[in-house]
């Protein structure tokens, strides 16, 4: 075994997370060739075959690689806590945090109170991931989730926090006549999303009701907010949210089952709740303003 590289383990690591090179390359800020070529050296100093390509063609790793991984995850952890010690030591914190979260969240509530969080901790960095899908966090897809729905998986290694609920209610263009509220179509949602609270309030609703067929559904509340305020319909929104937007206006639910509240859940890792970003991460979401 020849001498390695250290550096070349972060390669590992994001390889292994992404499980393509064009993922890991992403994440690191390269090439995927820079990537398939520091992971062919590290397997050429060290005399193993750390991953292997499967017949999806997503890179896994092997027994050995898995040992290897271990080892460079410990190493990972070590730099970050080094990286805090000395944000501490110079009374500011450093790093970067990922906070990944469906898009209504990250751009009606995080994004407009996010100015506060950089003002006290100017070192620090959030990066704002909008998915719907549960990222990893134990392969640091994210560093901290917030979802709508407390997990079902992760056990003892996944720390879940309940900070808020969101009630919601049924809004349209403020565009729209009042006395032509009634005859708006409904925006629903897509069948993949159908097990929704909001989705079956919809359903629900709009089966009782005289308004026209939907002529749009959607996937997620980002998607709904926006064709509601293009005219395109009627639909549930976080009620305290959509009220502040000039855009939309109340519509009322007479006759209709009552409205559903959606809890908000802060996930992370057992692994990184010492670390000092995320604890002031976390103290700046549990501050937030989650009605």
């Amino acid at each position: 075994m020849q001498s390695f590289d250290w550096n070349d383990l972060k390669y590992l690591i994001a390889l292994y997370r992404a499980e393509t090179l064009l993922g890991a390359a992403r994440h690191l800020g390269t090439s995927d060739t820079t990537v398939a070529r520091r992971i062919a050296g590290l397997q050429d100093k060290l005399g193993v075959t750390l991953v292997l390509r499967n017949n999806a063609g997503r890179y896994v790793l092997t027994d050995v690689g898995h040992a290897v991984l271990a080892h460079a995850e410990t190493s990972e952890q070590a730099a970050m806590a080094v990286e805090d010690l000395l944000g501490q030591i110079t009374t500011r914190l450093t790093g970067v945090v990922r906070i990944s979260s469906v898009p209504v969240i990250i751009n009606r509530i995080l994004v407009p109170q996010m100015r506060k969080l950089q003002d006290q901790e100017p070192g620090l960095t959030l990066e704002l991931v909008p998915d719907a899908r549960l990222l990893d966090l134990s392969k640091r897809e994210a560093d901290l989730a917030l979802r709508f729905a407390r997990p079902a998986a992760g056990g003892l290694r996944i720390k879940a926090q309940k900070l808020g609920s969101l009630a919601f209610d049924l809004f349209a263009s403020a565009t729209v006549a009042h006395t032509a509220l009634s005859d708006l179509p409904w925006i629903l949602y897509e069948d993949a999303r159908a097990s929704l609270p909001q989705a079956r309030w919809l359903a629900t609703a709009a089966e009782r009701g005289a308004a026209a067929d939907a002529r749009v559904k959607v996937a997620d509340i980002e998607t709904a907010w926006a064709a509601a305020t293009h005219g395109l319909g009627k639909t549930l929104l976080p009620r305290a949210l959509a009220a502040r937007d000039a855009a939309l206006q109340r519509v009322e639910t007479q006759d209709q089952p009552p409205l559903p509240t959606r809890d908000v859940w802060l996930l992370s890792h057992a692994d990184q709740s010492e670390r000092a970003s995320i604890m002031a991460v976390k103290n700046w979401l549990n501050g937030l303003d989650w009605r």
